[in-house]
This record gives C-alpha cells, structure tokens and sequence, in this order.
C-alpha cells in the first residue's frame, strides 16, 4: 500500500470508533430512546449503561483499520484481474 492509502487508513481508523460513540451518546441524549415513565418500578436489569473500556478504542480502531485494508486489498485484486 502506498504512503497516501495508508495515512487515509490510520485517519479513518482512529475517526471511525469516536464517531460510533459520538453516535451512541447523542441518540441517548436526544431522547430517541425513550425513558421509563416515573411511576415505572425501577429494577436493576432495566437501565442500558454505555460503558466503554479504555481498551476498547483502541481495538475499534484496528478492527477497523483491518476492514479498511482488507477493502483496498480487494478492490487492487479486483482491477488488477479486470486489466
């Protein structure tokens, strides 16, 4: 891979897991997901708890750094052959 792919790569990897939780968070905020009424009984096993790990950005990002190459690898594989 040239200099450029793989810049473009790392960038994408690292944006990729920050705007997934970006995502999380809003829709959370923002209400889409509606909350139980007051007079609810409240147990334990009913709230949702986003709660991301300090290793689990890090991970995100090579998972998707793999996907990415993996996608470059195949579309150079594709051309190559269609030449």
């Amino acid at each position: 891979m040239s200099r450029k792919v793989v810049i473009a790569g790392i960038l994408l990897s690292l944006s990729v897991p920050m705007i997934v939780y970006f995502a999380i968070v809003a829709i959370f905020n923002l209400g889409i997901v509606q909350e139980p009424s007051e007079d609810f009984q409240y147990h334990d096993s009913y709230f949702v708890v986003i709660h991301i790990d300090p290793y689990v950005y890090p991970v995100l990002a090579v998972i998707t750094f793999t996907v990415y190459a993996a996608i470059i690898w195949v579309v150079r594989y594709v051309k190559r052959k269609n030449l």
